[in-house]
């Protein structure tokens, strides 16, 4: 018996401690004074049974039952709070977010400009409105200069649905998925191409990171656009992280995907600004 069924239990015998009991044939209801040796005199009912000699019921004490149900709720808190912990160290880990990215969040971005402080605020919105996002399935573009802190962002947003709303998340590349989908094609191969197209399908986000880094064959945007596409149709979010200018970015995958990743509230980031790193050489 689960932890909520037992506390439902224990409430229900409350509440019929409480309340005179309804009228059974050959039955009698009395109403007692009854002594609890830890919490003193408490008014119930006992209920005999007239066809049955020494056959009877009476109610129990109420703060005895109290304190059972509060004793239980807080067991059953603390072993949500623990479920819920592992949980996400679970999701995390699916996450698998590269060790420089470790401290990464959407609290410790640090923009360099009114330009930077606007993709960080559509940022948190985009992370705090998650529900929103998955029933409109609307995703997000961050294009531009290396080093501007996309993949910061981006990998913020994903830890915060993870803190606040348990959901999955999956960040990849686009070279990535393009090596996982031709490794079906080996004779040995124990996946098909929709066992990798579902892999990427699957997650509540899933964060593409790279794109336009590989060859950007036809079949590479097929791959991405199937994905993209499967993703689209069943309102998951994508996120795509490009250090393309957008209309290359455009380009390169094509008006379809810049279409479903824009539409149902999704928008496209530039970052146009000087690169971190190459601001700390300098200084």
């Amino acid at each position: 018996m689960g932890y909520r069924t037992k506390i439902e239990s224990l409430k229900i015998r409350l509440e019929d401690t409480l309340q005179k009991p309804k009228v059974i044939e050959n039955t009698v209801v009395q109403e007692i004074t009854v002594t609890c040796e830890k919490h003193g005199e408490y008014q119930t009912y006992k209920r005999k049974l007239l066809s049955l000699r020494g056959m009877e019921t009476q109610g129990e004490c109420p703060e005895c039952l109290r304190e059972k149900i509060i004793a239980l709720e807080q067991e059953y808190q603390a072993v949500e709070l623990k479920r819920v912990h592992q949980e996400k160290l679970n999701l995390l880990k699916f996450f698998n977010v590269p060790k420089r990215f470790d401290m990464a969040s959407l609290d410790n971005y640090e923009p360099i400009n009114s330009y930077a402080r606007q993709c960080l605020a559509v940022c948190k919105s985009y992370a705090a409105k998650w529900p929103e996002r998955l029933k409109q399935g609307g995703g997000l573009v961050m294009c531009g200069k290396p080093g501007t802190g996309k993949n910061h962002l981006a990998i913020g947003i994903g830890k915060s649905i993870i803190e606040n709303f348990m959901a999955s998340v999956r960040l990849t590349s686009a070279i990535k998925i393009a090596r996982n989908f031709k490794a079906t094609w080996t004779k040995d191969s124990e996946e098909r191409e929709s066992d990798v197209i579902e892999m990427y399908a699957s997650p509540d986000l899933l964060i593409i990171d790279e794109v336009g880094v590989q060859f950007g064959s036809d079949v590479e945007k097929m791959i991405l656009f199937e994905i993209i596409n499967c993703r689209y149709e069943n309102l998951k979010p994508t996120i795509l992280i490009s250090n393309l200018l957008k209309e290359e970015l455009a380009t390169f995958v094509g008006e379809r995907v810049m279409d479903r990743m824009n539409d149902g509230g999704g928008c496209t980031l530039t970052f146009t600004w000087e690169s971190y790193r190459s601001r700390k050489k300098a200084a």
